[in-house]
């Protein structure tokens, strides 16, 4: 079953897209963007499942949401950071290793915020500055639908430590893909 799993996540692994130019239809970008971008996708659910496997509260899929907003407004105001694709994959590899490490989850799981940082400084960086808060908007909303399927798949993954470590072997394997993408 979690080599199925596994398969199925490799399955529909895609490699990431730039997602410049948000303006012929800033909101409805934004509310596709997080499903359209293997990185986000991931990092929201992996999040998500983190939140259920360590704290089984919404606190940290909140934080995550709230630094990944204000790491737009910093993207738009500011522009481009050194490091933040880098920062971005290293969130699939972390949220990958800390489902795959039971002990280190909880550690591994607050570093989570940090990371969503740097994703929402790439939102901030692609919208095209007439289109931001609808583009925001958007993937904020659907961020915040991501994070919380998340936690209900690592609700149900709780009781299932095999499929724990293939949700979190997928993790790892979509970022090497992300990473070769």
């Amino acid at each position: 079953m979690r080599k199925a799993f596994a398969l199925l996540l490799l399955l529909v692994a895609v490699p990431a897209f730039a997602h410049p130019g948000h303006d012929s239809n800033p909101l409805q970008d934004g509310l596709l963007h997080p499903l359209t971008g293997l990185d986000h996708l991931l990092m929201l659910l992996g999040t998500g499942v983190l939140a259920a496997l360590t704290g089984r509260t919404l606190a940290l899929p909140l934080a995550t949401l709230a630094a990944m907003f204000g790491g737009a407004v910093c993207g738009h105001l500011f522009g481009d950071v050194i490091g933040m694709e880098q920062m971005i994959i290293g969130s699939l590899l972390v949220a990958g290793a800390a489902v795959l490490l039971p002990s280190r989850q909880l550690l591994l799981a607050l570093i989570m915020p940090v990371f969503a940082l740097f994703h929402g400084w790439a939102h901030g960086v692609e919208a095209t500055p007439s289109a931001f808060w609808q583009f925001s908007a958007g993937f904020v909303v659907v961020s915040g639908l991501l994070l919380a399927a998340g936690f209900a798949v690592g609700c149900g993954l709780r009781r299932h430590a095999g499929l724990q470590k293939a949700f979190g072997g997928g993790l790892l394997a979509a970022a090497a893909l992300v990473m070769a993408g």
